[in-house]
């Protein structure tokens, strides 16, 4: 994510309202292919439109409706999904020979700050193309109404990532949010108490990225520029991992030193970058006056939504002078607290065991672009990692959806439990996904 340095407060966020725009999506969707191929990813969807086809079809039936979980490993996901229902999904309507070939039209949940990030000109895109903009650090009640009212009218499918974040690996899963669960819940019992007798259906979608060329040597020239970089000497003795690894703990190293932490003697790796994580969260709750508690990510996004109250302040322009540089001094120090929050981000995904499980190229690649982007972060310029991986895949796979409506009962009686049921058994359902072989098969350039 690119950073940005903030001089002044500025105007608070407005809402974003969806404002769908079939012809808006009809441009984006014949200029999805050429993105692809200028990017050099090949998509493998067929399986995985034939399965969505069949889901679809129960939902015009007026069987279900469908709320899709799909995987977020990377930032490319929502064109990804976007390929998959605009293009993939008629496609194979088609070779089936069936009747409604159109483009599915889609609701998903999307992060408000991502406009601000990615500018204006995504924002409008993300609008026109049926996206639900949600504060993610706060409770968000015209976000989530809407989001609820979608699912329980069943008009459109809803598209929601119940990580709530991109991890950047393909092959291993953050702990999973439960507001996915909550919301199939919440569309359930309204669709009951309207006497609506169709059932909401979790479709958990699996996304993976791989590489279709491994080249070992491009891995090798990626490590030694690293090493350059950082100084170290270039030990021919050394195994890839060990390398990897050096690396990982010399910017970990850096990082310490800089938030003046002294680790313990004979510390693994894995619980020094626990301690820096831990470090800087409490470092953005104390500044905030937040309390501590949750998953690393749900304390990410409450610095992040605290950091924006005070950057994004109401009724800025009735400000004396004297208040407005004020509100300008803590924008700015809310900013950089922000930015100590990213580096906690960024150190979310990377460890040892990654690779030590299975020490596959598509392994060693993202955790060699993992630590490029996080330098890359630090010193606040794009990491250009050379040479080239090469051209890259993506598989998407469809798991059996899994049916709400036989669970209410349950969750009448324990909201709670049903609700971290219903989480345990997506989180189940995406990690077999995750972990299917990848297919040499039906690939679409």
């Amino acid at each position: 994510m690119p950073r940005a340095t903030l001089l002044t407060a500025r105007p608070s966020l407005r809402r974003l309202p969806t404002r769908a725009s079939r012809i808006v999506q009809a441009g984006l969707r014949r200029l999805l292919p050429v993105v692809f191929a200028g990017q050099r990813l090949r998509r493998d969807t067929r399986a995985a439109a034939s399965d969505l086809l069949e889901q679809i079809a129960a939902s015009r039936r007026g069987e279900c409706n469908l709320l899709i979980a799909f995987r977020h490993p990377s930032p490319r996901d929502p064109l990804v999904l976007a390929d998959l229902f605009w293009n993939a999904l008629p496609s194979e309507a088609r070779r089936q020979g069936r009747i409604d070939q159109k483009p599915v039209q889609l609701r998903f949940l999307y992060d408000r700050g991502i406009p601000i990030w990615a500018g204006p000109i995504i924002g409008w895109l993300l609008q026109r193309s049926g996206g639900i903009a949600i504060h993610r650090g706060r409770l968000d009640r015209p976000a989530l109404k809407q989001a609820r009212e979608t699912l329980s009218q069943g008009r459109y499918p809803l598209v929601v990532a119940p990580e709530g974040a991109t991890n950047n690996l393909s092959e291993e899963m953050a702990p999973l949010e439960p507001g996915v669960a909550q919301l199939a819940f919440w569309a359930a019992t309204d669709m009951e108490a309207c006497q609506d007798r169709r059932d909401v259906h979790v479709v958990p979608v699996g996304v993976r990225y791989g590489w279709r060329r491994p080249n070992w040597s491009h891995i090798d020239a990626r490590l030694e520029g690293l090493e350059v970089h950082l100084g170290l000497n270039r030990d021919p003795s050394k195994g890839r991992r060990d390398r990897l690894l050096e690396i990982g703990m010399t910017l970990l190293a850096a990082l310490e030193q800089l938030e003046r932490i002294k680790p313990v003697a004979d510390q693994s790796m894995a619980d020094r970058i626990e301690d820096y994580r831990l470090h800087g969260l409490r470092k953005g709750e104390s500044h905030f006056g937040l309390r501590a508690s949750g998953t690393l990510q749900e304390r990410c996004r409450r610095i992040e939504q605290a950091g924006w109250d005070r950057i994004y302040r109401e009724n800025l322009d009735q400000l004396s002078a004297l208040d407005r540089s004020l509100a300008d001094w803590e924008a700015r120090e809310a900013d950089q607290q922000l930015t100590h929050m990213r580096l906690v981000e960024h150190f979310t995904s990377i460890s040892g065991h990654y690779i030590k499980d299975q020490p596959s190229f598509d392994r060693f690649a993202e955790m060699v672009e993992l630590l490029e982007e996080a330098i890359g972060w630090i010193e606040d310029k794009p990491w250009k990692g050379k040479p080239s991986f090469g051209p890259q895949r993506v598989v998407i796979t469809v798991a059996k959806p899994i049916a709400v409506r036989q669970r209410l009962d349950e969750y009448k009686n324990n909201r709670r439990e049903a609700v971290q049921q219903l989480t345990v058994d997506l989180q189940r359902d995406l990690e077999r996904l995750m972990s299917t072989d990848i297919p040499k098969t039906h690939v679409s350039d």
